[in-house]
């Protein structure tokens, strides 16, 4: 895959910018708009693929989504709140990370690992 043709430039954003997630996307508050149908036909061409379910990759040592959108990828970061507060935290950031990751499945898309 040659990535610099998709990730020259990329737009970032942390999950506190997300507004919704549902079934078609993530929308974000600063109005753009993460559409897994897109995504996923991006990650195919991509890939050299002619279908597929992924919408993009996720780095959990990283704390990141990089979903495949187009014209550039759209980057989700997760960003730990403090080493206290996650301790004592019964929702701390790796498992809203994973929360996430949870709600692209549940809605029939998957995302690739680079972990």
């Amino acid at each position: 895959m040659d990535k610099k043709k998709y990730f020259s430039d990329y737009e970032a954003f942390t999950e506190n910018e997300i507004s919704d997630i549902s079934a078609q996307g993530i929308a974000l508050k600063s109005g753009m708009y993460i559409d897994f149908n897109e995504c996923t036909k991006v990650w195919a061409e991509a890939n050299s693929l002619e279908k597929t379910t992924c919408v993009g990759e996720r780095d959990v040592t990283d704390l990141s989504f990089t979903f495949y959108t187009h014209p550039k990828p759209i980057m989700i970061k997760y960003i730990p709140k403090g080493r206290l507060t996650e301790l004592f935290s019964k929702h701390n950031t790796v498992c809203r990370f994973h929360d996430l990751q949870n709600k692209i499945y549940e809605y029939g898309f998957t995302t690739f690992d680079i972990s």
